[in-house]
């Protein structure tokens, strides 16, 4: 039994999905280290205004302590 006709096979739709699927991967692997950058800006962020606070505080301590000494040395 002989069969005789065309078969047309589009493969355009499994590409495009391939490349869709491929897109998608970059974004979202880019989207991972662009989240991956912001997380290390914050923390960056903190500590150098935590160091910041801590300087400011140290300095008024300071200053208290030298106040308190000159206080002393005028009584004396």
């Amino acid at each position: 039994m002989t069969t005789t006709g065309s078969v047309d096979v589009n493969l355009t739709p499994i590409s495009n999905s391939i490349n869709s699927a491929s897109t998608l991967g970059a974004n979202v692997t880019g989207g991972v280290a662009d989240q991956g950058d912001l997380i290390g800006l914050a923390i960056g962020l903190t500590i150098a205004i935590g160091l910041l606070f801590g300087v400011v505080a140290m300095m008024l301590v300071l200053v208290v302590k030298l106040i308190r000494q000159v206080k002393g040395i005028k009584h004396a």
